[in-house]
């Protein structure tokens, strides 16, 4: 201790003991390694600073952050879709390298993608236990695995690990796995080329002669939650960079201290290697939760059990009181498209669609609610009909005394649910009712969306972007025929300096991605667009669609689903013939046409709200294969998922990166203010943009319109 940086400010060998001794403590006042608080790395995996932990985030976090270590500067975005997975994509700027397709003197950028699962939990006595893949999807250039124990001790949180590959290149040790077949020796290395670009490198993991240990020690002391004060031992030789300028560092001991502004922003700094001063910033907001949304429209409550004497009393004449039923409703965000008492006076029908929730179950309190308020003790059965896209789909049917008895707190939303009964729709049957048509068409729909545009990792810069704003207009213009414009407004932009990237021989379908954000000026049409929906047969559904459907391509196109309506499953074809767009988007259009469809299969799993979806067909650039799905949707309406796609183009065919793969996260923002139903933030990663493997986003796709309306989805709410 207190030796200069050069000799080691901590020798690498007190360390792993050290950190043994943590993860071994007694169990009294120990803590679960699941309560502990998460920290990221440099990179954007769960982490220290330059070393992976078993501390994962809540689930339903999305990290964004920004790290400067020279000669590294990194972007990453971290996602957290359960509480033992973590993704995270990274893009690096290595500044003592230069980028060879550069005009402007750029470093070169690498792209990577890092995958952590948690093997054990962990609790007061047993530490967690977790394994990591780091850059198994880019150029393999960083490629490493790593086995991880982590445990908190009253403030303390220690991990301790094992490292292959960049992550063991210090070579503490002969790889253990040799002794279970020698095969494992061999590590073979980046052979470059795009034929390797963005493949996964499974032919790597956990092989090479040898490993070494890293760990790191965080305390975040009780008296100042704020401040994490953190050194780690790495497991990394810098005199064996695979991308850089190799260095030989004076130390394995790196030393850092962070921040927390608030409960999902925080800053860094830390003294790395003994020679290298690094800085971090980021935010980690929880945006998919299992609570439902935190903005709850309230429902109202029972007449009778409450004072509502300033309302005005009930007219004695039935058609009155359903008049003023449909405008209390209308009022409270809930349009009624008709109403139907049966001959018997006994079921009240109402069909209805609103801009407050899609939870079936809370339309059925609020509208059952209501309609006890308002109509006579006659009608015993109240009967609730989802319209979407102005076709019927759910029918929830509840006897009046249950919903009474919910109101009242005598029964469960459960008992509620178990003793209705449910049911698809029935096509248009609303014609049929004794009010029909109680909308008036053309209706519209006005707003203004913020958007950003980036380029990220190209040869003008490391990040060049673009703020716009999207005013919408949408003109309803009958029951089930609809109209949408999107115009597009430069507010700030950099796009002017990118530069077109040739990669690959497939039809530049998406690589002009640069001639369409640099060329298109301060105003274009963004999307001009008419959905038609249509019911086919009870659990069947159709749409035709045409129009500008995107910045690329406009055209024409149709699908059809199939809902089996008490299944996990649906299916569903689309085809469309589309033309590409020219590089201003107005109403020019270039000469590439091109016909494609997919045969979509969607399972909704019965684990954790995982929705996987399997496509095959053929896409933009006329190649043939498949994409592969999986998504996560959390209670209050947050998605986060992931896709690849593989199709018969191959690996030069299609250029750097070699296959289409990326991850995205929607958040709604319904809980956030009312009338913001179906509105969405967005983010998209997409490694590169190139040609192969493309669709077209030619319309409203059906499952996302009628898959929320289903037994399965009632009953797991």
């Amino acid at each position: 201790m207190g030796r200069t940086p050069a000799a080691g400010i901590c020798h690498p060998a007190v360390v792993p003991g050290l950190l043994l001794t943590a993860l071994l403590a007694g169990t009294g006042p120990a803590r679960a390694a699941e309560d502990a608080r998460a920290w990221f790395s440099q990179s954007g995996y769960p982490g220290a600073l330059q070393t992976p932990t078993a501390f994962m985030p809540p689930e339903g976090t999305v990290a964004f952050g920004a790290s400067a270590a020279s000669p590294y500067n990194t972007l990453y975005l971290s996602l957290q879709p359960f509480d033992w997975l973590n993704f995270n994509a990274r893009y690096l700027d290595i500044t003592d390298r230069p980028y060879a397709a550069s005009t402007t003197d750029q470093s070169y950028k690498d792209k990577a993608f890092d995958v952590s699962l948690r093997l054990i939990e962990g609790n007061s006595s047993l530490p967690a236990l977790s394994i990591g893949l780091i850059d198994l999807g880019g150029t393999g250039l960083f490629a490493g695995e790593y086995l991880v124990a982590s445990q908190r001790v009253y403030d303390l949180h220690a991990s301790l690990g094992l490292g292959w590959g960049r992550l063991g290149s210090s070579g503490d040790f002969e790889n253990p796995l040799i002794g279970v077949s020698d095969s494992l020796r061999r590590r073979p290395g980046f052979e470059g080329g795009i034929e390797n670009t963005g493949r996964v490198s499974y032919d790597q993991w956990f092989r090479g002669e040898d490993v070494a240990l890293f760990g790191s020690l965080i305390w975040n002391p009780a008296f100042l939650p704020s401040w994490s004060f953190i050194a780690e031992l790495e497991g990394n030789d810098y005199s064996r960079e695979p991308a850089g300028r190799p260095v030989s560092a004076p130390s394995r001991v790196n030393f850092g201290l962070s921040y927390a502004l608030n409960d999902y922003a925080s800053v860094g700094a830390s003294y790395l290697r003994g020679d290298t001063f690094a800085f971090q910033v980021g935010v980690a907001p929880k945006m998919g939760s299992n609570e439902p949304s935190t903005r709850r429209h309230y429902l109202p409550e029972l007449r009778r059990n409450a004072n509502r004497a300033y309302q005005a009393p009930l007219p004695d004449d039935d058609a009155a009181r359903l008049e003023q039923l449909y405008y209390a409703l209308r009022y409270q965000g809930f349009f009624v498209h008709a109403l139907d008492v049966d001959a018997s006076g006994k079921v009240l029908t109402i069909w209805q669609s609103n801009s407050i929730t899609d939870d079936p179950v809370r339309v059925q309190r609020f509208v059952g609610r209501q309609a006890a308020n308002y109509l006579p003790e006659s009608v015993e059965t109240i009967r609730v009909v989802t319209m979407a896209g102005g076709v019927e789909a759910l029918r929830f049917e509840s006897p009046r005394w249950l919903l009474e008895d919910e109101a009242s707190g005598r029964a469960t939303i459960e008992e509620l649910i178990l003793q209705s009964a449910l049911a698809p729709g029935q096509g248009w049957s609303l014609e049929d009712a004794r009010y029909p048509n109680l909308l008036r068409y053309p209706t519209y729909s006005l707003g203004v969306n913020p958007a950003l545009r980036t380029n990220i990792g190209g040869p003008a810069d490391f990040v060049v972007g673009q703020f716009l704003l999207k005013p919408y207009a949408t003109l309803q213009l009958t029951q089930s025929l609809s109209v949408t414009s999107t115009i597009a407004i430069n507010v700030i932009s950099e796009l002017d300096r990118v530069y077109p990237v040739r990669s690959g021989s497939l039809p530049r379908v998406r690589s002009d991605l640069e001639l369409y954000q640099s060329q298109t000026g301060d105003v274009y049409l963004d999307e001009l667009e008419a959905n038609y929906f249509f019911p086919i047969a009870s659990e069947w559904y159709g749409r035709v669609s045409a129009g500008i459907f995107e910045s690329m391509f406009g055209g024409v196109a149709a699908e059809v689903l199939y809902r089996p309506f008490d299944m996990r499953w649906a299916l569903s074809l689309d085809a469309n013939y589309v033309r590409q767009r020219g590089y201003e988007q107005r109403f020019e259009f270039r000469d590439y046409t091109v016909a494609t469809g997919h045969l979509t299969l969607y399972y909704r799993t019965p684990f954790e709200g995982v929705t996987v979806r399997t496509s095959v067909g053929r896409y933009l650039a006329k190649d043939v294969g498949a994409t592969l799905d999986l998504s996560r949707e959390f209670r209050n309406g947050a998605r986060f998922g992931v896709y690849a796609t593989k199709t018969d183009a191959s690996s030069e065919e299609f250029g750097e990166g070699s296959f289409d793969k990326g991850f995205y996260v929607y958040f709604p923002l319904s809980g956030l203010a009312e009338g913001l139903k179906g509105s969405v933030v967005g983010l998209s990663y997409r490694f590169l943009a190139r040609d192969g493997g493309q669709r077209v986003d030619d319309g409203r796709e059906l499952y996302s319109v009628f898959g929320p309306h289903s037994a399965g989805a009632v009953h797991e709410r």
